[in-house]
């Protein structure tokens, strides 16, 4: 008995270890939401939540001493920033997890989980999941109440699958380049009760000036306007610029 409780007690240390959740590096504050969607609180995101164009941001002196502590850096593919990390600095490749980041309810699923894996966070992954899934009921039953469900919809590349998701019929999608005179001229042809602009790459302002009448919302994809923080909270703060609250 004496050698059992000797061998827990060295033991102990790498039991701890075990069970602490990674240090992780996110790129933007949207691949910091599906990082938190994982369960793993402590993250820490090198893109501003305010800035225009997250994607765009750049390595920073202050950012090296938080890459080199992290246990896992999330990225997405499109970051100028992962880029530069993996040019500049010597990181192990299996350090860094890349996600699709999506407002489609199963990709969102699958990519949570992918990082939940990786940080040995399943069980709050899978609690996190349950309550995104409980937002897009909610907002679904939202776009129904105010007369929106299977109304036709003109939406942003970027914002199309969240449209889907919330009950929405996009019947075109433009973008996310600049529009040209022939996308304005196929666009204004279409019955639309709305158009959904992108509120990081709005391009939409000159097919608003010429199909008056019909209401333009910008809507998210990297949290940060408006307290957005989590997967849910853009969630109901798009659904919420949806139905004019």
């Amino acid at each position: 008995m004496k050698y059992i409780g000797i061998f827990i007690f060295l033991l102990l240390p790498f039991c701890t270890m075990a069970q602490e959740k990674p240090r992780v590096v996110a790129s933007t504050s949207w691949t910091a939401a599906y990082v938190r969607a994982a369960g793993v609180s402590n993250v820490v995101q090198l893109a501003p939540s305010m800035m225009e164009h997250p994607s765009e941001y750049e390595l920073q002196i202050g950012d090296m001493e938080k890459i080199k502590k992290a246990d896992l850096i999330v990225y997405a593919g499109y970051e100028t920033v992962i880029s530069q990390i993996q040019q500049s600095l010597k990181i192990d490749p299996s350090k860094f997890i890349k996600i699709e980041t999506s407002y489609v309810e199963s990709q969102i699923r699958s990519e949570v989980m992918k990082i939940a894996e990786k940080a040995n966070t399943v069980k709050a992954a899978q609690l996190s999941l349950d309550l995104i899934h409980r937002s897009y009921g909610e907002a679904k039953m939202d776009i129904e109440k105010n007369g929106l469900k299977d109304k036709p919809v003109i939406v942003h590349f970027f914002q199309s699958g969240f449209a889907k998701e919330v009950g929405l019929k996009p019947v075109e999608v433009f973008g996310p380049s600049p529009l040209e005179s022939y996308d304005l001229s196929k666009l204004l042809k279409s019955e639309a009760v709305m158009i959904i602009d992108n509120r990081h790459n709005p391009i939409a302002q000159p097919l608003s000036e010429m199909k008056k009448g019909v209401k333009t919302v910008e809507l998210l994809n990297f949290p940060g306007m408006g307290g957005t923080q989590s997967i849910e909270d853009v969630i109901r703060f798009n659904t919420q610029k949806l139905i004019g609250k």
